[in-house]
C-alpha cells in the first residue's frame, strides 16, 4: 500500500499553471507509463517466442526504414527462428557428400542418386516427414511452416534446382540436411547453373547452424567456383567445419603430407588466424581399405557426430546469437544512412556529394564510429557498401527514428538478457538428435562426447575396483619391505617412477595410495598406486579422492559401520 502511494506521488499531472507545451508533454509521459511499466515487465514462454516478438517488434521496422534488405539479407519469417537447426554440406563433385548423409541416415533419402559422376544437380532440404515424399522448389517456397520462403527471391531458374525430401528417421526429427550440386570449376560451368550460385549459398549460410566442407584425399584442389563459394560464406566461419574423407584410403605418411596440403590450401581461401577444425576419416559404411589409423578415425568420428547430435541443444544460443549481430548490423546501418541523408544538399550538387561519399566511405565510418560510440568491426564490408551505393539515391533515404532506436537499445540491453536467462533450461530439455553412430549408451567403439568424456575416460569407472595383490606381490618384495610389511617413500619411488608419468601425477596417484599417510605403502597399498599407474597410462583421468570400493578390507569394514 505504501508502495503504492509512492507511485502514484511520484507521477506529475498536468497543472493549469503549466504553459500549453508542459502541460501536453506531462499528459504524454502519464499516459505512456503504464504501456512503458507493461513492457518492462514483459515475459516470453520460449526463447523462439522472444525472438519471433522482438525481430518483429523492435528490428525489422528500422530494417524497412533504411533499406536493410537491399543490402544484405532478406526478410526473416517465423520458421526461421522456429525450425529445427540445419546443416549445410557442400565440396567439389565425387567428395561423399550424398553417401554422408546416407551414412547418417543409414538409407536413401527420395531422389538420391550416388555415383562418380556429379549426380546432385540440386539444392536438396532433407527434412523429417511420416512418409516418403518430395516436394519441387516452387510449392516448397509458399509452405510457410518452412524457413525457405525467402528462397523464392531467386527465381524459377534456382526453384527449378530446388527440392525437399521428407522421410520418417531419427536423426531428422532433430536436424536438417541441405546436400547441394558438386561444385565444378571454370566459368562456363557457373553461366550453364542459370542462377546465382554463391549467392544461394550465402542465403543459406546465415541460417543454417554448422556449414560442413567435404574433401576427398584425391582432390585436395580448390577450384575458382570452389573459393568464391567459400567467401560466400564468410562471416559465418564459426559454423565451418571441414571434413578429410576417405582417408582410410591413404597410409599414415601419405595421409600426413595430404593433411598438410589441405591445411595449405585452405590458408590462402580462408582469411582467419584460428586453424580450421579438420575431421579426418572415412564417413561411409563401408570396411576400412587402411586401417592404420583406426584409432584416429574413431576419436575424429566421434568428435564429428557428438556435435551434430548437440546441435538441437545450442540451436537457441546459435539463433538469440544471430539476432544480436544482425540487430548491430542494422543500428550502424541505420547511422550510415542517417549520415548520407543529412549530408546531402539541399538543391545543386547532389550528384557529385554522393560520389564524394561514396568515395570517402572509410572516413564516414571512422566519423560514425567516434560520434555514435559503437565499434568499427559492426560496419559492413566498404567495398561492397560502396558497389550497392552507387544505384541509390541519398536524397530518398529517411533520417533516424529515435524512438525506433530507443527500442532497439532497449532490446539489446533489456529484452535480450531476459532470453540468454531462459536459454540454460532450454538446453536441458532439448533433446540431442538421434545419430545410429553414437547414442547415449557408450560402447568400445563411439562414445558421445559430452561431459568430458572421450573413447578413454567413459570406461574409466571399470578401474574402481580393488587391485590384484597377486600382480604385484613379486615387485613388491623385490623393495624390502620392513618387519612391518611395509616399504619407505625412497624406496618406492624408484618403482613408480619405471612409469615415465610426470612427478605432479605421481604426487597425485601416491596421496590417494597412501591410504593410512604414513608416508609408506604397505603390500595392498603398493597394489593400489600400481594399478592407478596402469589407468593413467591407458589414458584415463584419476579420481579426485579414493572410491570406497578401493579401500582396503578393514576400511572398508570401519566405513561401513560408521566407527
Amino acid at each position: 500500500r505504501l508502495s503504492r502511494r509512492v507511485s502514484i506521488a511520484s507521477l506529475r499531472l498536468p497543472s493549469l499553471t503549466d504553459g500549453p507545451r508542459a502541460r501536453a508533454q506531462a499528459m504524454l509521459e502519464w499516459l505512456t507509463r503504464g504501456s512503458k511499466q507493461k513492457e518492462d515487465s514483459e515475459v516470453y514462454c520460449s526463447v523462439t517466442e522472444g525472438l519471433q516478438r522482438l525481430y518483429k517488434e523492435k528490428l525489422l521496422p528500422i530494417e524497412k526504414e533504411h533499406h536493410f534488405h537491399q543490402f544484405y539479407s532478406p526478410e526473416l519469417t517465423d520458421a526461421d527462428f522456429a525450425s529445427v537447426p540445419m546443416v549445410l554440406l557442400m565440396g567439389q563433385y565425387s567428395t561423399g557428400k550424398s553417401t554422408f548423409i546416407r551414412h547418417l541416415l543409414q538409407r536413401d533419402y527420395p531422389g538420391l542418386r550416388i555415383g562418380p559422376e556429379p549426380t546432385t544437380d540440386k539444392f536438396v532440404c532433407v527434412s523429417y516427414g511420416e512418409t516418403d515424399s518430395t516436394t519441387p522448389g516452387n510449392a516448397l517456397v509458399v509452405d510457410k511452416s518452412l524457413p525457405f520462403t525467402q528462397l523464392s527471391h531467386f527465381g524459377n531458374a534456382f526453384l527449378s534446382r530446388l527440392e525437399c525430401a521428407r522421410l520418417p528417421s531419427p536423426v531428422l526429427e532433430g536436424i536438417s540436411l541441405i546436400d547441394t550440386p558438386g561444385v565444378l570449376s571454370g566459368e562456363k560451368q557457373r553461366i550453364q547453373r542459370g542462377y546465382e550460385f554463391e549467392s544461394v549459398v550465402k542465403w543459406f549460410s546465415e541460417r543454417v547452424d554448422m556449414i560442413l566442407l567435404l574433401f576427398d584425399v584425391s582432390k585436395l584442389d580448390i577450384s575458382d567456383e570452389f573459393q568464391r563459394v567459400i567467401n560466400a560464406t564468410r562471416g559465418n566461419d564459426h559454423k565451418i567445419h571441414i571434413i578429410l574423407n576417405k582417408a582410410d584410403r591413404c597410409t599414415t605418411p601419405q595421409l600426413m603430407r595430404i593433411y598438410g596440403a589441405l591445411m595449405w590450401n585452405l590458408g590462402k581461401v580462408i582469411d582467419t588466424p584460428e586453424v580450421s577444425r579438420v575431421f579426418i576419416g572415412s564417413f561411409w559404411d563401408e570396411p576400412l581399405s587402411n586401417d592404420e589409423q583406426r584409432r584416429l578415425f574413431e576419436s575424429e568420428e566421434n568428435d564429428l557426430y557428438t556435435a551434430l547430435a548437440q546441435l538441437p541443444r545450442s540451436a537457441a544460443v546459435r539463433k538469440l546469437n544471430d539476432l544480436i549481430k544482425r540487430a548491430r548490423l542494422a543500428k550502424v546501418h541505420a547511422y550510415l544512412i542517417d549520415h548520407l541523408k543529412r549530408k546531402m544538399p539541399s538543391m545543386l550538387g547532389k550528384e557529385k556529394k554522393q560520389k564524394e561519399m561514396i568515395a570517402g566511405l572509410t572516413t564516414i565510418y571512422k566519423e560514425i564510429a567516434r560520434d555514435r560510440n559503437v565499434a568499427l568491426g559492426d560496419f559492413p564490408d566498404p567495398s561492397m557498401m560502396q558497389e550497392k551505393l552507387k544505384g541509390c539515391n541519398f536524397s530518398n533515404f529517411k533520417k533516424i527514428d529515435k524512438r525506433k532506436m530507443d527500442e532497439l537499445e532497449n532490446m539489446l540491453s533489456i529484452e535480450v538478457p531476459k532470453l540468454l536467462v531462459m536459454i540454460p533450461s532450454e538446453t536441458e530439455r532439448a533433446e540431442a538428435a538421434g545419430l545410429s553412430q553414437v547414442g547415449t549408451q557408450a560402447s568400445p567403439f563411439a562414445v558421445m562426447k559430452i561431459g568430458g568424456k572421450t573413447e578413454a575416460s567413459v570406461f574409466e569407472n571399470q578401474w574402481y575396483r580393488p587391485p590384484d595383490l597377486d600382480l604385484y606381490t613379486d615387485q613388491f618384495n623385490s623393495l624390502g619391505p620392513d618387519h612391518a610389511g611395509k616399504v619407505s617413500g625412497q624406496k618406492a619411488k624408484v618403482k613408480l617412477v619405471e612409469s615415465k608419468l610426470p612427478s605432479n601425477v605421481l604426487h597425485r596417484i601416491w596421496t590417494l595410495s597412501d591410504v593410512d599417510k604414513d608416508g609408506s605403502l604397505t603390500h595392498y597399498e603398493f597394489a593400489l598406486a600400481m594399478h592407478f599407474i596402469s589407468m593413467k597410462l591407458e589414458g584415463h583421468d584419476l579420481p579426485d579422492k579414493l572410491p570406497p570400493c578401493m579401500l582396503p578390507y578393514h576400511e572398508q569394514e570401519e566405513s561401513e559401520t560408521g566407527m
